[in-house]
């Protein structure tokens, strides 16, 4: 006789158990007079209206006079007696999602792409890079997805598209079944882990850029009179192959009439994809102002190298370094001393961008600067953010900000500024 085999008897109690379980699940489906699809649960209905929760794109409002066809699928409640017909009829669901296809593909001028959820969007493509496709969609506007949620894709117009070590091609571009179809002056067929990037080709510039603005607001009377106002900024530029990167950074604070915060920071970066893993940074420029740390002007350009250590679709990792020059005007200084200092720097910067959940992002940049002794020797400026989006492009952002000068420069009284200056912000977020 065969001994039995613990493993299998253990994997036979499992099934049992589990197939005394309830199995509940739903999947509506809207589909719009403009082709598109979606697949998740209506929430509210009324004459006009429909309200519709979607998993990946979230919910939405949708005028009735905007929807062609929709198909409600009630909560199934099974257990093992019944759970054969339960699968079955999951089966065929799958296999009429994956052979429908919107009629317009290919025919009605817009990019479509779709979702691995079963959903379709129709618009416009703007790019894919870094593991992110950022879409305008013709009902839902701009949206930033998860390249990994991408089964299919399928261009309208001739785009650039580049591979790791390959030149930059130019055709329509078809994503299906893990592998990117470019059709130009020759076909190219190549697995979908090899893309870096895809960019509208033409003359529509628009398309490569896309940006982010925040602003946080405290008023505060009575006892104690104060004003504290943070904002910032991020316009981006992106090709296959290269990102042009502008960020803003800015807080002013009042306490009964009195500044104990003013201070703003713009930062320029341009960076060119070699490979998967490296890049090149042709340019890199900072200027700084804080009157209050003494610094009345401060630029910084340079050069540099970088690398991903992580480039996944949910963290990414990459640092880079290299030679540059400073230059600091002070905004008092004492008796028989400069009031500027110019010196050769080295910069070192990093960035770590993780997905916590799907509306929960942390990003932290870290920007640190080796100097002459009269510019401070070193300094630093470090911001941890925790993003949450509240909608399409509306997000509240937490964020810690640390700038660090190890030798301030004193002030005309001799009076030497902090070392350190620390600020929580609170913000609200808008992307396009």
């Amino acid at each position: 006789m065969t001994p039995a085999n613990p493993v299998s008897g253990i994997c036979r109690w499992f099934m049992a158990v589990w197939l005394t379980l309830p199995v509940t699940g739903f999947a509506d489906e809207l589909i719009g007079k403009n082709g598109e699809r979606f697949i998740g649960k209506v929430i509210e209905e009324t004459s006009e209206t429909v309200v519709f929760e979607s998993e990946t794109v979230g919910r939405q409002v949708i005028p009735r006079s905007r929807i062609s066809e929709l198909k409600r699928t009630p909560a199934v409640t099974s257990t093992a007696t019944n759970l054969p017909s339960v699968v079955e009829s999951a089966g065929a669901s799958s296999a009429t999602n994956k052979l429908w296809q919107p009629p317009g593909v290919g025919k009605d001028g817009f990019d479509w792409l779709e979702l691995k959820s079963s959903e379709w969007l129709k618009g416009h493509l703007r790019y894919v890079q870094n593991k992110k496709v950022d879409f305008e969609s013709d009902k839902l506007e701009d949206l930033s997805l998860e390249f990994k949620d991408i089964r299919q894709l399928y261009s309208s117009k001739p785009m650039f598209t580049k591979f790791e070590g390959r030149d930059q091609l130019f055709g329509s571009v078809a994503l299906s079944n893990d592998v990117v179809e470019v059709l130009g002056p020759e076909q190219i067929q190549l697995p979908r882990d090899q893309l870096t990037g895809i960019t509208p080709g033409g003359k529509r510039e628009i398309n490569l850029w896309s940006g982010k603005a925040n602003i946080g607001l405290n008023f505060q009377s009575g006892n104690t009179k104060q004003t504290t106002m943070n904002a910032s900024a991020e316009l981006a530029r992106r090709t296959p192959a290269t990102q042009l990167l502008l960020n803003y950074l800015g807080n002013y604070g009042e306490v009964e009439g009195t500044e104990n915060a003013n201070n703003h920071r713009v930062n320029l970066s341009y960076d060119i994809r070699l490979n998967r893993d490296w890049f090149v940074r042709p340019l890199q420029a900072e200027y700084y102002r804080d009157q209050l740390a003494n610094i009345s002007h401060r630029g910084t350009v340079g050069v540099g190298v970088g690398y991903y250590i992580f480039d996944q679709d949910d963290l990414e990792w990459k640092v880079a370094a290299g030679p540059g020059y400073q230059y600091t005007r002070f905004a008092t200084v004492g008796p028989n001393e400069s009031n500027h200092a110019s010196t050769a720097a080295a910069m070192f910067q990093t960035r770590f961008k993780a997905d916590i959940t799907k509306r929960l992002t942390f990003i932290q940049d870290f920007t640190g600067t080796l100097t002459g002794e009269e510019a401070g020797l070193y300094s630093h400026h470090l911001v941890s953010t925790v993003e949450f989006e509240i909608k399409r492009h509306l997000d509240l952002d937490v964020s810690f900000v640390w700038d660090y000068i190890q030798n301030p420069q004193a002030e005309a009284d001799r009076t030497v500024p902090q070392h350190s200056d620390l600020r929580f912000t609170l913000g609200l977020g808008v992307r396009f």
